[in-house]
């Protein structure tokens, strides 16, 4: 995954980085550093990272779909 790509999904799930690294206990500074160069080689994103994206998607959704499925059955719930 290339910083770019990281930071589009980041703002496909209105997240920023500094919300990011709440949510995953890690430093800001660490995160703020993948994909930049450190001498001659690029801090990469670790691979991770890709796939708990994708789940924390999919769990926004799961949650939405929950919201508004209590919603219908339990109105006043």
């Amino acid at each position: 995954m290339t910083k770019e790509e990281f930071i589009n999904i980041l703002r496909s799930l209105q997240l920023n980085k500094k919300e990011f690294a709440i949510l995953t206990n890690l430093p800001y500074s660490t995160i703020n550093n993948w994909g930049t160069k450190r001498g001659e080689r690029i801090l990469e994103i670790p691979g991770w990272v890709e796939p708990f994206l994708l789940y924390y998607h999919k769990a926004k959704k799961l949650d939405y779909i929950m919201e508004d499925v209590c919603k219908k059955f339990y109105p006043k719930g």
